[in-house]
């Protein structure tokens, strides 16, 4: 009878090695040094504060755009507006 070739175990490729890492406590905050995660945070800190920078002009322009069809509406239009809402003098 031949004989069975014995196997080397296989080596552990870097998702599993990571993987074993987790389990093991080791998360991102362990893994970074300070300065890294510092950046990070004031990277996170300097996003949000502009997405909420933007948002605020985005309202800011539609308010002035809607400010500005009131300012440039005729006459017909006003007229019509004050009907549909049915203050009119004679309604």
């Amino acid at each position: 009878m031949a004989k069975k070739q014995q196997r080397k175990p296989q080596r552990p490729s870097q998702e599993a090695a990571t993987a074993t890492e987790a389990k093991n406590g080791l998360n991102l905050k362990e893994m970074l040094n300070a300065e890294a995660l510092g950046k990070l945070k004031q990277l996170e800190k300097d996003m949000k504060a502009e997405s909420e920078r933007q948002a605020q002009e985005a309202a800011e322009k539609k308010r002035r755009e809607q400010e500005e069809r009131e300012k440039n509406k005729s006459f017909g239009e006003l007229l019509e507006e004050y009907e549909k809402k049915g203050k009119g003098k004679f309604s």
